[in-house]
């Protein structure tokens, strides 16, 4: 017998009991009723369209909420506990694989953006043969078409959306209705705003237990009583009827509130500001357009004529050498290109059901690799196939700053970012002398000390021993970082680095420099560019509640498709910045 795989998913009550009943019925263990269900739940799914899949309505309200339990009972939520899973092989990937994915969640990501796909398959296999309820979910219908539960996930979003999100949404809208009369056209910038907001609506789309609660509002409101059928329909088709709901949903009030049916809707939630999520939504979703773009002008025909770009969101520029290129090809690489990518000669970058093999160089018989890049390419060994196209961005950044420069990002060039490298290896390197290291070492040691005055200084004063034990700590950073982390305050040693005064890191091929550096600066240009990523979308979470406000009465002007907004302004209160630590963000 084929070995089992195991793991577990967590089930409130009522499924537990519904579970019961079934195996009771057919005279099975528990893991035997289980392993039917789940195979009869693949089979059937497998058989019907994707929007025409059922998934379970507790799975579209996120319910019951995996944390936080205490506040779950006291709000009169079942709390889930654990049932496992001992299944055929294969089985928990079929089954994950029909099950429902809401816009921005994934499998590995900030817990409230994961994907339940397996609790979702075993909830639905239950429901099919069993429904089942409680106080939470009764009178819902047990399963929903997989379009109508986007059509019902989509209005909870329009009714969450904060003045970011709304900027970009609002704004395609009206490029969309300027789009329906005979001969329209989008522009450039037209485009990419709708696109934007395609990826805003789809792919990165915030999450949080406030939405789930407006879904489930929305839901008791739409899907119980005589009228459910006909909304059911009005989800899943989501057209003019949907729309304008979602329009509705969407409306705010010069005083940041909004219509009746958004208020109505939001009864009873915290009075949290969603705003910074919804800023790091807005600058996710330009962010994956951009990657798109770059990744188009890396492997395309126009790098020969076009070999610097401007990457916005975070705003560097990108230079090429002269003469490379790429081979782009539908399918995998053909020979001899695998060959080469297989040993490290080129980077197969994923495009799509595309990949192109890159970077290249003209040859008499056809193209060859770039001589003696194989050092640098091996810091993108192990990265993940849709990461590989970052790593080719991090090697072309132009990294060099002006000093005398008063600003970081000029009104319409580049912003300038820094290369940081380890004080220690560049002076191995020869790159730098012990002199120079001293002093960054010094430097280092003198922003550590002033993190952890601030530490200190942060310490409430009737907290006298605990600042006391902290100032003591201060001769020994291992004793004085544990301190730290019980105050709940931020404390990082400060590290020795040298800021790269070179360009791009592929300019250092020209010099001859040794495959050892190469290879060192290619993992550190990797580093630093997602550490700028990050620091970007932190700005983008800050300005979300400095920059204007608009209102639906005074709608974005359209200049919005080139970055240009006139709101009315309402002024935003400062928000520490609380940034979601999700796996898939597109970097």
């Amino acid at each position: 017998m084929a070995e089992r795989e195991e793991t577990n998913v967590r089930l409130p009550v009522c499924a537990h009991n519904a579970l019961a009943v079934i195996a009771a019925r057919r005279g099975c263990s528990r893991d035997e009723t289980v392993r039917q269900l789940l195979s009869d739940y693949v089979a059937r799914q497998e058989q019907l369209s994707e929007p025409d899949r059922l998934s379970h309505i507790a799975t579209v309200l996120r319910y019951p909420t995996p944390r936080r339990m205490k506040r779950d009972i006291r709000a009169g939520r079942s709390t889930a506990t654990p049932l496992r899973l001992r299944l055929p092989p294969g089985i928990a990937v079929r089954a994950r694989a029909m099950s429902l994915r809401l816009p921005g969640q994934s499998v590995r990501a900030h817990r409230d953006y994961q994907a339940r796909l397996l609790t979702d398959a075993v909830m639905t296999a239950i429901a099919m043969e069993e429904p089942f309820d409680d106080d939470y979910l009764r009178g819902l219908p047990s399963t929903l078409r997989r379009h109508a539960a986007i059509g019902l996930w989509h209005l909870a979003v329009a009714a969450t959306s904060t003045f970011p999100e709304l900027a970009v949404l609002l704004a395609a809208e009206d490029v969309r209705n300027d789009l329906r009369a005979p001969g329209g056209r989008p522009d450039h910038a037209q485009q990419r705003l709708l696109r934007v907001a395609e990826a805003l609506e789809n792919d990165v789309a915030w999450h949080s237990d406030a939405r789930f609660e407006v879904a489930t509002a929305i839901a008791r409101d739409l899907l119980i009583g005589p009228k459910a059928e006909a909304n059911e329909r009005m989800l899943y088709d989501q057209g003019m009827a949907w729309n304008e709901l979602r329009l509705d949903l969407a409306i705010t009030d010069e005083d940041g509130g909004g219509s009746d049916l958004r208020k109505q809707y939001s009864t009873g939630l915290t009075s949290y500001d969603w705003t910074g999520r919804g800023g790091t939504a807005v600058w996710r979703a330009e962010r994956a357009v951009e990657v798109e773009d770059f990744e188009a002008w890396l492997t395309g025909a126009e790098v020969g004529t076009a070999a610097t770009r401007v990457v916005r969101p975070p705003g560097w520029s990108v230079a090429v050498p002269d003469g490379w290129r790429a081979a782009v090809f539908h399918g995998p690489l053909p020979e001899p290109h695998a060959s080469w990518a297989a040993v490290g000669k080129v980077l197969a970058v994923a495009l799509g059901n595309r990949v192109a093999a890159w970077p290249l160089q003209a040859a008499a018989d056809g193209v060859t690799p770039i001589p003696g890049i194989e050092p640098l390419l091996k810091a993108a060994d192990g990265l993940r196939p849709d990461l590989v196209s970052g790593f080719a961005e991090a090697i072309l950044i132009d990294w060099r700053t002006d000093p005398d420069a008063e600003h970081e990002e000029e009104a319409d060039g580049p912003a300038q970012f820094r290369l940081l490298l380890p004080a220690d290896d560049a002076m191995r390197f020869g790159l730098i002398t012990e002199d120079e290291r001293q002093r960054l070492l010094a430097d280092a040691r003198l922003a550590t000390s002033v993190a952890m005055e601030q530490v200190i200084e942060s310490i409430a004063e009737d907290e006298s021993d605990l600042r006391a034990e902290l100032q003591r700590a201060r001769a020994n950073v291992a004793r004085f970082r544990r301190l730290a982390r019980t105050t709940g305050v931020r404390f990082t040693v400060a590290p020795a680095m040298w800021p790269w005064p070179g360009g791009s890191v592929v300019g250092e091929l020209a010099t001859c420099s040794s495959g050892e550096v190469l290879h060192w600066l290619g993992v550190w240009a990797l580093k630093a560019r997602q550490r700028a990523l990050e620091s970007s979308m932190e700005q983008a979470w800050q300005q979300a509640f400095s920059r204007p406000r608009f209102t639906s009465t005074t709608h974005p002007d359209r200049g919005l498709a080139d970055g240009l907004v006139t709101p009315t302004v309402i002024p935003l209160h400062s928000r520490s910045f609380e940034m979601d630590s999700d796996d898939d963000l597109p970097f």
